[in-house]
């Protein structure tokens, strides 16, 4: 099977970033996937898919990009970021799997604990997302907390990609302080901190039993997952009688070329 990560800076910032979730990524996968990446074309700045306005803009591209994969012939898709921007919009429009990888990663830690905790960056605008999607995804009764960890961004996703030892030790301290809350199986808010911790295998809280997620592995294999649902059993992509009703391909050309203009 074909499956596509889009990713959601433009290539010529998320190549060293491609280069660690390609490692962590080839170890997971089945024999038989093979992954393509794509890049978003406008946003450069990491620090921007933090804020409301950004991300919303950013969503044409990852759509976009999505629908390009498609018309290539991949098998299914996924978003390499855990705000799963773009995925709603382009499951309205595809007849491929698209998977967030972090709603897949909130639903399968609920099949693992009653209770589930997340462990995010420091910024509090992400904090408030991850809120924001768990009650999205219909689990508030489900969350034990969310805990963000207390090195800076700008440091944990830079020092911490070469020196990884003091991140992995917060997810963990993070990651303990919501077992003693109640959480029984914990979630990794974050792509960069879920690249960090898959490269390490941190996949188990130290000494306590409670499994941690990483949303971008467990987005891919969640993936894998439906594509063989799909394939073997005939379910479809994603149900229609809903909010992801297909829209016809005519309107999906018609709609871009009146919000584009001469840039689709």
């Amino acid at each position: 099977m074909k499956i596509c990560i889009v990713h959601v800076n433009a290539e010529e910032v998320s190549a060293p970033y491609t280069q660690r979730i390609v490692q962590t990524f080839s170890a997971a996968k089945r024999d038989d996937t093979e992954l393509v990446h794509r890049y978003v074309r406008r946003l450069k700045r990491a620090t921007d898919t933090v804020f409301a306005y950004p991300i919303l803009l950013n969503k044409v591209d990852v759509v976009d990009c999505l629908l390009d994969a498609a018309l290539a012939g991949v098998d299914g898709a996924m978003v390499a970021c855990s705000g799963d921007p773009g995925v709603t919009e382009a499951r309205s429009i595809l007849s491929i799997p698209v998977v967030g990888p972090m709603e897949a990663s909130l639903h399968l830690a609920c099949t693992y604990a009653y209770k589930i905790g997340i462990v995010t960056v420091a910024d509090p605008s992400w904090a408030e997302y991850c809120h924001m999607m768990v009650r999205s995804c219909g689990l508030m009764d489900r969350l034990a907390g969310i805990a963000r960890i207390e090195i800076p961004s700008k440091d944990a996703f830079s020092r911490g990609f070469v020196e990884p030892e003091s991140v992995l030790r917060e997810i963990s301290a993070k990651a303990r302080s919501l077992v003693d809350l109640g959480a029984g199986a914990i979630v990794i808010g974050s792509a960069g901190l879920s690249v960090i911790a898959g490269a390490a295998r941190l996949s188990a809280v130290p000494g306590l039993g409670v499994p941690i997620f990483d949303c971008l592995t467990t987005g891919l294999k969640c993936c894998e997952l439906r594509i063989d649902m799909s394939r073997k059993l005939g379910i479809p992509e994603i149900g229609r009688a809903g909010f992801t009703e297909r829209l016809e391909p005519k309107d999906v050309d018609r709609l871009r070329k009146l919000f584009r203009g001469a840039d689709t």
